[in-house]
């Protein structure tokens, strides 16, 4: 067995004695960025301050600086997306942890030896894989002789080949061999602007049924910064003029819809005005599609009125119809932006477009605060007997189907639902699905008629007595993009 010893340097500052904290793992990211983690032990706070080839002046700054207020999968993580590092460069840095009060403060340095990908996993100086795991066995706690306090030793890192394939009961369209715990698709978002974005294609269109939300999906409301998707909901008349939504609207040969229908062109008339609100939804249609697997995604919701945002999976081919919801649609994280209901965090699948059976199946999470304050890690795992839905690690729903869907109460009330006898357990969930990020607004199902809200689901005049109401609900928009810092799948 080959062991390599890192160049690791470091000494620990500590209020009392026996509070120790283990050295942060530190990785170099290929092509750029590095990734800093530090396992949860009941710490409060994570803080890192750290500069490259440069000596910290004590207890400074540093050129990156990063307060973390919560682990994610029981891990402290700081991730910076634009260093370009070669290997020997040398990282700086100290460390500030908060536990029942007490804090620690360690200082160090570390020098890159290997690159990993976003994944984890060894790849070259060009990003090719080198089939080798890092294995961090540290030796028992010695004592630091500069500071006389306890101290984590430094680790040794072990070097073990990975050469087994365990198949996966994922599927990619497209793929023939997938394995256990592969990666297969990550979006970091750390491109400069949208048309970078590879893996996604954005929608231009006017969404229709069966929710006639309304909005219409453009690029303008699509943003990158500092590597995060922000989705921001903006007035149709920001873009054009202010008689706009009067007026007649063609998307022409951007449009994503389907030609020569309502999708991308559409002509006001009376009380049927234009969607007076633009937002945007990127999709991985064209260019990643699977079935079953575990989906990661780090994002902050959305606020404002009559908000929702769109994070869920949609089905490739609609095997068993497209109109309502016949093909099924899973919701990765959902909440209604108005602050009144903004506490419930809802995942789950929705398998027809009208009540009950629309929320039959979701899944319930009450946050002690409105989930769109933060960003949280969204995660679901969809296996071939049922689903989970997950925040910040925590699993809060389980979706069995029994011995199916079809054979659930909804086969004696929703029409379609004896489509689903053809196909598995999980039919219509049983097919080919691909990643949906965007904004809705309002719509004709997800908000129930009440005294508050200014239109009714099945009224003509909906969308016009939405806008009426505008002083009511735009000013409330002020932040209510859906932010995304990540998106993750991995094979079963």
């Amino acid at each position: 067995m080959l062991v390599i010893k890192l160049f690791f340097s470091a000494c620990v500052l500590s209020t009392v004695l026996g509070f120790t904290v283990p050295y942060p793992k530190i990785e170099a990211i290929y092509p750029k960025g590095f990734r800093v983690s530090l396992p949860d032990d009941g710490y409060s706070f994570f803080g890192f301050r750290g500069n490259l080839n440069e000596e910290l002046n004590g207890l400074e700054l540093g050129h990156y600086t990063k307060d973390v207020p919560v682990p994610t999968n029981g891990q402290w993580t700081f991730k910076e997306n634009k260093a370009k590092l070669m290997l020997g460069d040398t990282i700086n840095y100290w460390t500030f942890v908060l536990k029942n009060g007490v804090r620690n403060i360690q200082q160090g340095s570390w020098t890159v030896t290997e690159f990993v990908n976003k994944a984890g996993m060894p790849v070259d100086e060009n990003g090719k894989p080198t089939m080798t795991r890092v294995i961090t066995t540290p030796p028992p706690n010695g004592v630091d002789s500069k500071f006389g306090e306890v101290t984590t030793p430094k680790p040794d890192v072990t070097v073990t080949t990975v050469s087994s394939c365990q198949e996966s009961q994922t599927a990619v369209f497209g793929r023939t061999k997938i394995c256990k715990g592969d990666l297969l698709f990550a979006e970091e978002f750390d491109k400069r602007n949208i048309k970078e974005l590879i893996q996604w294609d954005p929608e231009v269109k006017f969404p229709q049924e069966p929710d006639y939300p309304f909005n219409v999906y453009m690029t303008d409301s699509l943003g990158l910064e500092d590597g995060i998707l922000s989705i921001s909901p903006l007035l149709l008349q920001s873009k054009y003029n202010e008689d706009i939504i009067n007026e007649r609207l063609d998307l022409a040969n951007s449009c994503t819809g389907r030609m020569g229908t309502r999708e991308c062109a559409q002509v006001a008339s009376g009380f049927l005005i234009l969607p007076p609100a633009i937002t945007g939804k990127l999709t991985t249609r064209n260019k990643f599609n699977f079935k079953f697997g575990r989906v990661e995604i780090r994002a902050k919701l959305t606020e404002g009125n009559w908000l929702i945002p769109e994070i869920t999976l949609e089905p490739r081919d609609s095997v068993y119809g497209n109109q309502h919801y016949e093909s099924g649609l899973i919701r990765v994280a959902f909440t209604k932006g108005n602050a009144v209901f903004a506490k419930k965090l809802y995942g789950g699948p929705v398998l027809s477009d009208s009540e009950p059976y629309r929320s039959f199946l979701m899944k319930e999470k009450t946050g002690i605060y409105n989930w769109y304050q933060d960003f949280h890690n969204y995660s679901m795992v969809w296996k071939p007997d049922g689903l989970e839905f997950f925040v910040d690690g925590e699993l809060y729903g389980t979706v069995d189907p029994g011995e199916g869907f079809f054979s659930s109460g909804m086969k004696h009330s929703v029409k379609h639902a004896t489509q689903w006898a053809r196909g598995t357990a999980m039919a219509p969930l049983d097919e080919m699905f691909y990643v949906a990020l965007g904004l809705r607004v309002g719509g004709v199902n997800d908000f129930a008629d009440d005294s508050i809200k200014p239109w009714k689901n099945r009224n003509s005049k909906a969308m016009l007595n939405f806008w009426n109401a505008k002083n009511s609900w735009y000013p409330t928009w002020s932040d209510a993009a859906v932010k995304v810092d990540y998106v993750r799948v991995y094979a079963l």
